[in-house]
């Protein structure tokens, strides 16, 4: 009956033209990987929440996972805004990377 409630509320809202402010708890869809051994020759990406020193972060990381773990290419990209999530093309770029790093600032 909540199920039916819910959706009636929802049906509703929109009906009315308004946009429900509350967090809806989605479980995300994420599966765990295998852990690298090596990141000897591998692409890494680097996304940027365009929080203050996010991108400061992240370069500091890429520079060092080039220089003493032998990373080969990075592709870096950001977000518009940093409470959004990435756009469809971002995460479409960065899911041919061998690995993702992302940081939040301030």
């Amino acid at each position: 009956m909540i199920a039916n409630e819910q959706a009636s509320l929802q049906s509703r809202i929109a009906a009315l033209g308004l946009v429900d402010p509350t967090d809806r708890q989605e479980e995300p869809e994420r599966k765990p990987t295998t852990p690298l051994e090596t990141l000897e020759g591998l692409t890494g990406g680097f996304l940027d929440n365009r929080k203050g020193n996010a991108d400061t972060i992240l370069e500091a990381i890429r520079r060092r996972l080039a220089d003493e773990y032998g990373m080969g290419e990075s592709l870096v990209r950001s977000k518009w805004v940093f409470s959004a999530p990435a756009a469809p093309e971002i995460i479409d770029e960065l899911s041919a990377c061998d690995f993702v790093v992302t940081a939040v600032g301030d």
